[in-house]
């Protein structure tokens, strides 16, 4: 009966040493590292990847077949053989043009974060505008986004070299859900300095809010010549017995 008794229990105890930290230890316990993981490989924060679609190798907005450098994207580089991928990782230095008509792909390693859940608030996410309640709020860091232009003093600012980018990034970007209508971003807002390369995404929560059975929720971004897909299990994202966005 005793040996009955602790294979029956074995079952319970491995299932409460699988939970993730979040889930077992109050908020205000979570150590620096369990924070950085919350906010940087968790259910609310995954990494995904803006591709160079292939049709698009060639003449495209910000590069031409010359190779040379337009206003709308960042630097990419053929990094390896053709046919190959380059990967630009998140806040790493963009590398140098291609060489004309290299047949190089590109890709931006992009971490896509629910800024809105709450436990990436509990965590310390950044502070978001006021009218997040009314919105799911979606930050992309590491976007095909040029850096901030260096300014001296005295002189004005110049325009932002992003501004036609930004616009493509809110136009073209939706939540997804299989069988309903997708949610279109409503705002965006831009970073700046250390930040440039970041977003934020609102979504109307609107009159059909996501909801678990709903099951995976992808956010889906075409502008200029990149998309950019990341889904989201909905079960993974529940916090204390709530769906959490």
């Amino acid at each position: 009966m005793l040996q009955a008794a602790i294979l029956c229990a074995a079952p319970c105890s491995l299932r409460a040493a699988g939970k993730e930290f979040w889930e077992t230890k109050d908020p205000a316990t979570w150590n620096s590292e369990e924070k950085q993981i919350l906010l940087g490989r968790s259910p609310w924060a995954r990494e995904a990847f803006a591709r160079m679609e292939e049709k698009s190798r060639q003449a495209t907005l910000g590069y031409g077949k010359n190779g040379k450098l337009g206003v709308d994207m960042p630097d990419p580089s053929p990094g390896g053989p053709p046919g190959g991928v380059k990967s630009v990782p998140i806040g790493e230095p963009v590398p140098p043009a291609p060489k004309p008509d290299s047949g190089q792909r590109l890709e931006f390693r992009v971490l896509a974060r629910w800024e809105t859940a709450k436990p990436v608030r509990l965590a310390g996410g950044p502070e978001i505008p006021e009218l997040a309640g009314q919105f799911y709020v979606i930050r992309l860091r590491g976007l095909p986004l040029m850096p901030p232009p260096k300014v001296k003093a005295g002189e004005p600012a110049p325009p932002n070299p992003n501004e036609g980018m930004l616009q493509a990034i809110k136009e073209g970007s939706r939540l997804e859900r299989i069988g309903k209508v997708a949610i279109p971003c409503a705002h965006l807002f831009s970073g700046s300095g250390d930040a440039a390369t970041e977003v934020l995404l609102f979504f109307s929560r609107g009159a059909v809010p996501i909801t678990i059975a709903d099951k995976v929720v992808t956010l889906e971004s075409r502008f200029a010549v990149f998309h950019l897909s990341a889904k989201f299990p909905l079960k993974e994202m529940v916090y204390k017995g709530e769906l959490a966005l």
